[in-house]
C-alpha cells in the first residue's frame, strides 16, 4: 500500500489559520495579517506589519496616523494601486490579495472611488470630461455616460459649471468635481486622500458634509489624515504608529 505523505508542521499551521480566519463573505472589506515591505537597499523597510481591519458595508472610517505612520501604504493597498507582502485581502468576499496587475486595474476601476488632496483633475478637460474619465474606462454607453456626468455634477452643487476647465474652478469646486467623479461608476468604497488638505476651512466643512451625505446614502467612506476634525465626521477610528495599529 501506497505510504500516505507526512504531514509537516507549516501545513498544520495553515490549516490552522485557515480555520480561524473571518468569513470574508461578511465584510466588504477584511484585511488579515497584511505586511508591507520595501526594499531599502541594504536594509528592508516595513511599512505595514501585520494589519487586521474588518470594514462593512455602508460604514464611515477614518485612518489617522503621524507621517511615516504607514497609512497611505495602507490606503494604496485597499485601493488596489499596491498588493501586500503578506496577508490576504478580501473584497466583497473575494480574495484579491494576489490579482495581478490587470485584474486589480478592473477592480479599482468597478469597485473603487479615489479623491486626492490635490484633486488630481486633468488641466485640459472640462469639468464633466473629467468626471467621465471612469465612465469610459468601463465602456458605459455614451447616453449613460452624459446623463451620469450630469446628475453627479449636480449632486455636487455643479450643475452649471461642466463646461469650465480646472483652472477657471476654486479648490472647492474642483474637490467637487473629483468627488463626482469619484462616484460615477457607484463604487462600493470611496477612498479619501487628505480630501480638505488644501481647503480653508469652510469650504473643508463643505466638502465634509458631501461625504457625509454620501455615507447617509450607504456609500462606504474611508478617510485618510492627520486631522482631528476630519476624522471626527467618520463612525470610527482607526490609528497607525510604526505600520502597526494603535
Amino acid at each position: 500500500m501506497a505510504e500516505r505523505p507526512k504531514r509537516t508542521a507549516t501545513a498544520a499551521r495553515a490549516r490552522v489559520r485557515a480555520a480561524k480566519r473571518p468569513h470574508p463573505g461578511r465584510s466588504l472589506i477584511l484585511l488579515e495579517d497584511i505586511s508591507k515591505t520595501y526594499d531599502g537597499g541594504h536594509v528592508a523597510v516595513n511599512a505595514l506589519s501585520e494589519i487586521n481591519i474588518d470594514i462593512n458595508e455602508g460604514e464611515y472610517v477614518a485612518i489617522m496616523g503621524p507621517s511615516g505612520s504607514g497609512k497611505s501604504t495602507l490606503m494604496h493597498i485597499i485601493g488596489c494601486l499596491d498588493t501586500p507582502s503578506a496577508g490576504f485581502y478580501y473584497l466583497k468576499g473575494q480574495e484579491i490579495s494576489k490579482y495581478n496587475n490587470d485584474q486589480l486595474a478592473r477592480v479599482r476601476n468597478r469597485e473603487v472611488g479615489f479623491i486626492f488632496q490635490s484633486f488630481n483633475l486633468l488641466p485640459r478637460l472640462s469639468a464633466s470630461q473629467n468626471v467621465e474619465i471612469p465612465l469610459l474606462y468601463s465602456s458605459v454607453p455614451v447616453d449613460e455616460r452624459e446623463e451620469r456626468v450630469a446628475m453627479m455634477l449636480s449632486k455636487v452643487g455643479l450643475a452649471d459649471r461642466g463646461h469650465h476647465r480646472p483652472n477657471e474652478l476654486s479648490g472647492g469646486e474642483s474637490q467637487r468635481v473629483a468627488i463626482a467623479r469619484a462616484l460615477a461608476n457607484n463604487p462600493s468604497i470611496i477612498l479619501a486622500d487628505e480630501p480638505t488638505g488644501n481647503l480653508d476651512s469652510k469650504t473643508e466643512e463643505e466638502i465634509m458634509k458631501l461625504l457625509d451625505d454620501f455615507n447617509k446614502q450607504g456609500v462606504t467612506v474611508i478617510v485618510v489624515t492627520h486631522d482631528e476634525s476630519v476624522a471626527s465626521h467618520a463612525k470610527r477610528t482607526i490609528r497607525l504608529r510604526d505600520g502597526k495599529i494603535i
